[in-house]
């Protein structure tokens, strides 16, 4: 089971033309096929598994220095800035945000007052994408102190179980809505989990909400900058039993901003 808590249009696609089949015999004019809009993706050289992931992605984020995405979807675009202070996963997301790995997926898992959560669904296609960018999780950076799960939080999914190192799923992901907290239940929630709360932790879940819950088992890699608004549009769509959207949220497209 995959926790987060266990979270084609054409984009410069190609073209290509199929042509009728001549019979043998007497040749037939060709009948003109209309063009067919297809999607391509830059696949990278190699292909990640549990031996390499940390190397590679260390190599890529070296030459990848770019933080900042727009993720367009159905109901409107969010801006993303990813942390330098994460490198495998800002890094991660990068990579897969250059070969378009994002285009026509969907936010499969929605919780009001909680999260959204991204990157899942493209069918077969999707599968056999994976394949080619490979099995594996990305080590955890888990960050607490600095990085927590305030409202406009990007995170990963993972799962829990066997996994004592808390890598990350490196295609799910998700994007905090939370809720307001005050002083009270907060110290209640740390002493009950044997944490301490920063005063920057405790002044953003008072102020602007999150799900403090969350901290310290998720790598928290990035934060919503912009879009906000589609965020809370997002969370308050009507779901299923399985919390998958009752009308589908497809993000389009993810884009290097900068």
């Amino acid at each position: 089971m995959l926790v987060l808590v266990s979270c084609g249009k054409k984009n410069e696609a190609g073209t290509r033309t199929r042509y009728a089949d001549l019979e043998e015999g007497t040749p037939k004019k060709k009948k003109k096929k209309k063009r067919k809009n297809v999607q391509t993706y830059n696949l990278p050289r190699v292909t990640l598994t549990q031996k390499n992931v940390q190397e590679e992605l260390s190599k890529f984020a070296e030459k990848n220095p770019e933080s900042v995405v727009m993720m367009y979807t159905n109901m409107g675009k969010m801006k993303l800035k990813l942390y330098k202070e994460t490198p495998l996963h800002r890094a991660n997301f990068i990579r897969l945000t250059k070969i378009k790995f994002f285009d026509r997926t969907q936010f499969h898992r929605v919780v009001k007052d909680f999260m959204i959560q991204g990157g899942g669904g493209g069918g077969l296609h999707r599968i056999k994408l994976k394949e080619a960018v490979g099995n594996y999780r990305v080590p955890h950076e888990i960050k607490p102190a600095q990085f927590f799960h305030k409202r406009g939080a990007l995170a990963t999914a993972r799962i829990y179980e066997n996994n004592p190192m808390k890598r990350s799923n490196p295609y799910n992901f998700y994007i905090v809505q939370g809720t307001k907290y005050n002083v009270p239940t907060l110290t209640n929630m740390a002493q009950k989990n044997k944490t301490k709360l920063t005063p920057a932790q405790i002044q953003a879940y008072t102020n602007i909400g999150g799900v403090p819950s969350l901290d310290g088992l998720h790598t928290v890699f990035g934060e919503l900058i912009e879009g906000f608004d589609v965020l809370d549009k997002i969370a308050a769509v009507k779901t299923k039993k399985s919390e998958w959207p009752e009308k589908d949220v497809i993000i389009d497209s993810v884009r290097i901003v900068e």
